[in-house]
């Protein structure tokens, strides 16, 4: 296997990063569509970014900026190449364009039913705050 870039994820891209999201262990009861990808891309794509690995995507992670805090979600490494550091140079990056837009604190949505999550954001220094609740909810547009 070649190195690992990240980059910007494109448009033509996002059926790739839907798959990839399907083929793991996770949970949602939202499904996933290209246009929501595309929504969140005219948003923001520098937040929006893909491991690549001879030429395939083999990981993506999303940042989010509330204007304060920023946010990671849907890290995802190829199962394959997990313990490469693959879900390691998203979290990187991602963290530092979070902080180049000014985050003095990240969150990073994590589910807790995906069994190398936990440990995965441990090693990341990540701690997990068991005083904050999320709630959410589906809504119709």
């Amino acid at each position: 296997m070649s190195d690992v870039t990240i980059r910007e994820a494109l448009p033509a891209d996002f059926d790739t990063i839907i798959a990839m999201w399907y083929s793991i262990d996770r949970h949602t009861e939202l499904p996933d569509q290209p246009e929501y990808l595309q929504q969140f891309h005219d948003f923001s794509p520098d937040l929006f970014l893909v491991a690549e690995a001879d030429g395939r995507i083999v990981g993506s992670v999303i940042g989010g900026w509330d204007g304060w805090r920023g946010h990671i979600a849907r890290l995802v490494a190829d199962p394959a190449l997990r313990r490469k550091g693959v879900a390691r140079k998203l979290v990187d990056e991602i963290e530092s364009r979070l902080r180049g837009r000014g985050a003095r604190r990240i969150y990073a949505l994590v589910d807790r039913r995906s069994p190398p999550a936990i440990p995965f954001w441990e090693a990341a220094a990540y701690v997990a705050n068991d005083d904050i609740v999320q709630f959410s909810r589906n809504v119709d547009r």
